[in-house]
């Protein structure tokens, strides 16, 4: 099966007091990956092609919690379960990448 949308969330995990901190400390990581993957789920969207997989650093630590989708490269920083919500809906569902939550990584 092809992918309609690939999607990595920064699920990585640092010591307290590391100077770039992790997207799981800022809110993030495993609890909304975990919140992403029921949604894929629930909606059986696994099927229209739309996958999701946790990564360690995706190197936007400054946006944390980050997660990017493909083919197109949109950048998003979740911050809670209704953005994920929110962007299963509007990108995955509705085609329409969210703007209120996305980043835009300097290159």
């Amino acid at each position: 099966m092809s992918h309609k949308y690939h999607v990595f969330v920064c699920t990585q995990q640092r010591p307290a007091g590391h100077p770039r901190g992790c997207c799981t400390s800022r809110g993030g990581g495993q609890r909304l990956f975990d919140r992403l993957v029921g949604q894929i789920s629930e909606r059986n969207l696994w099927e229209a092609g739309i996958s999701a997989a946790q990564t360690s650093c995706l190197g936007f630590c400054k946006f944390g919690p980050a997660m990017v989708v493909y083919p197109e490269g949109v950048w998003y920083t979740p911050k809670s379960e209704a953005d994920i919500d929110e962007i299963v809906q509007s990108h995955f569902i509705d085609g329409k990448p969210l703007d209120r939550l996305r980043v835009y990584p300097a290159k």
